[in-house]
């Protein structure tokens, strides 16, 4: 540590000229602000004004080829997508750990086939028997 603490540091600014450096500080900042802003407005004017250029070349490219322009493939494998159920989701099925499994990538090829359950009546009865103190 240099053992120099904050009451002796300078003052922020100088006592003579307090109101005159108030101004020219927000003058500046809004100087500072100003220029951000034109910065920012050239970039996105920039931008359109390639964004037409490329439609418009796309466009009289597409006169003299006689392909479809790339504006007009996008704008249709955009429409292709929407009118499809996307992302499609399959119907649910009665296996839905089988499902869950295949969708997370746990499932692996085991060669374990999945089957429908269905009671087995004798099989509880016999169960049940053993389990009864009384019989």
């Amino acid at each position: 540590m240099n053992g120099m603490f904050f009451r002796q540091l300078p003052p922020p600014s100088s006592a003579g000229g307090g109101a005159f450096e108030r101004v020219m500080a927000r003058v500046l900042g809004l100087l500072v602000w100003v220029t951000l802003a034109a910065m920012a407005l050239v970039f996105a004017l920039s931008l359109a004004v390639w964004l037409v250029v490329m439609v418009v070349v796309s466009l009289v490219a597409s006169v003299f080829t006689g392909r479809p322009a790339a504006v007009t493939v996008l704008w249709r494998r955009y429409r292709e997508l929407t009118r499809q159920r996307w992302p499609q989701r399959p119907d649910a099925s009665s296996t839905p750990r089988a499902d869950a499994a295949s969708a997370t990538g746990a499932a692996r090829p085991t060669g374990v086939e999945d089957v429908a359950w269905r009671e087995v009546p004798a099989a509880r009865d016999k169960a049940g028997a053993r389990d009864d103190p009384a019989g």
